[in-house]
């Protein structure tokens, strides 16, 4: 059984919110630069959902857990540089999975942060 936190609505409000910054990001970069970073922008939309929710329903279902935004986010990051450099592991790799795991854990924060204020928690 998956974890109540990944079938919620403030899940899907985050998700939606971390696609479109991404995304519009993405999309900004293929019109300045190349077309196929639209492949790029379509891999990692589809891949970090799929990578949050299949290690989301791995995770401890009492608790929301950092470890499957991270795992998205590195997943997403290292998967679009390497579509970005032509299957080339470059210098720039390092740096866009850390990049993509810091996205995921402010995704995570976020989640995190709107539940909490949704059920009254402050502080």
């Amino acid at each position: 059984m998956s974890p109540a936190w990944l079938r919620r609505i403030e899940t899907l409000g985050t998700t939606v919110v971390v696609l479109m910054v991404g995304a519009m990001m993405l999309w900004y970069e293929a019109l300045e630069r190349e077309r196929r970073l639209a492949v790029t922008i379509g891999s990692a939309v589809v891949l970090y959902v799929a990578v949050l929710v299949l290690c989301g329903r791995r995770s401890q279902p009492d608790r929301i857990a950092w470890w499957p935004f991270a795992a998205a986010g590195v997943m997403t990051g290292g998967v679009a540089e390497l579509i970005n450099a032509r299957l080339l592991v470059t210098d720039e790799l390092f740096v866009a999975m850390v990049t993509g795991m810091v996205v995921g854990t402010a995704h995570w924060t976020a989640l995190r942060v709107w539940i909490g204020l949704g059920r009254g928690e402050t502080g």
